[in-house]
């Protein structure tokens, strides 16, 4: 017994060296990634059609900038706009018209398409209706987020690797990772911007880590490589539209990759427990969809706290495993929130780094809790079960 007690007394440290060996390879994955630039094309990018949807939902903050920031973005192909908004009572009609405004101005074709969306998926719908209408046949479908801002963003990193001649391959699909820039206004947009930012989940860092992955915050799809996997029409009863998405288009051997850039989000003004909300969410679409990955919540994203609690407790039995667990679980912790700061475009002071891990993996933990409690998820006003393939029905029907 005392012999398999001090085996047991490394665990802590074996698990901190795990946990530090997979975030110095996703740090160097992600500095190889933001170091390319995006995969040229063997014709002129102007030669390729884009059509650019961008779904709305209610008066969001900053929404007037962000809707209007494609015409100080980079994109060489020519670009359609079309700002999907449920119907003319929706809040964000007016900024979305004013924005359209502004495109055609600058010279990009912009319009606001009123789609009246069906299904619990309700972006997924939006998308689905504007396809559905557009006139003109297009090459890419490049899909922002409302509160994404554009200003200054390489869009042609993502659409360049999807044309034909594209090396080493033309892609199906390319995504950026999302990062949140607005200056936090409250304790749930620090707590938010702290797990984008300050933790192995942001996706400027997970993204070399999972490579079947795929935001749907920014991203661009083949048209032919969209119809293939069925198009957003069949994507409107999944909560996760852009994984299940991914999903079907690696199903069919396709391509899909990370694009070297990020996606600036402007979210802001949510409370902590919205937020909380929010990331459980996320964890219960892994839950159903891609429910190996579940177990790497505790094992790998709010791992330290845990692992220091367990060196706490080996520590009587062998002191300085404990203690060389704790220094390197730490360590690597605070290289981590440093490293995801700086690739969001954050100040990274040794204690705000610190702080913000902290309270990134307490986000973590009490999301992952949440979502393996209940099935039930609150989206968009709307109550949803989610079943074990991922799809959403209405709360208790």
């Amino acid at each position: 017994m005392s012999t398999l007690l001090d085996a047991a007394a490394y665990l802590p440290l074996v698990w901190a060296l795990a946990v530090a060996s997979v975030s110095a390879e996703a740090i160097r994955r992600a500095g190889r990634r933001l170091s390319q630039g995006g995969a040229p094309a063997a014709a002129p990018l102007s030669a390729v059609s884009v059509l650019v949807v961008r779904p709305c939902a209610g008066p969001e903050p900053h929404l007037a900038r962000t809707l209007a920031s494609l015409a100080g973005a980079r994109l060489s192909a020519a670009a359609r706009c079309v700002f999907a908004v449920a119907d003319a009572g929706d809040g964000a009609l007016p900024a979305a018209s004013a924005a359209a405004a502004e495109l055609r101005a600058a010279a990009i074709p912009a319009e606001v398409a009123l789609t009246a969306p069906s299904g619990p998926n309700r972006k997924a719908a939006q998308i689905a209706a504007v396809i559905a209408r557009e006139p003109a046949p297009f090459d890419v479908v490049l899909v922002a987020d409302s509160d994404v801002d554009l200003d200054g963003v390489d869009l042609d990193a993502l659409v360049a690797p999807l044309c034909d001649g594209a090396r080493p391959a033309p892609l199906d699909a390319a995504w950026a990772p999302p990062v949140e820039v607005a200056p936090a206004g409250s304790l749930g947009d620090r707590a938010s911007a702290a797990v984008l930012g300050a933790s192995l989940h942001a996706f400027p860092l997970l993204a070399g880590l999972d490579p079947r992955g795929l935001v749907g915050k920014l991203f661009a799809v083949r048209a032919p490589s969209l119809a293939g996997a069925g198009g957003f029409a069949a994507l409107t009863a999944h909560l996760g539209e852009d994984m299940e998405l991914s999903r079907r288009i690696l199903a069919r051997r396709g391509t899909i990759a990370a694009a070297p850039i990020v996606a600036p989000s402007l979210a802001s003004g949510r409370a902590l427990r919205d937020v909380i909300a929010r990331y459980a969410r996320w964890i219960t679409v892994i839950r159903a969809q891609r429910p190996a990955l579940l177990a790497s919540y505790p094992a790998l994203f709010f791992a330290t706290p845990l692992i220091v609690a367990l060196a706490a407790l080996a520590a009587p039995i062998a002191a300085a495993p404990a203690l060389i667990a704790i220094v390197i679980a730490v360590a690597s912790r605070v290289a981590v929130a440093a490293c995801a700061a700086r690739m969001a475009g954050r100040r990274a002071p040794l204690l705000a780094a610190a702080a913000d891990a902290c309270l990134a993996d307490l986000v973590l933990g009490a999301a992952f809790f949440r979502a393996l409690s209940t099935r039930t998820v609150v989206w968009r006003s709307g109550r949803f079960t989610i079943d074990r393939r991922g799809l959403l029905r209405e709360a208790g029907a």
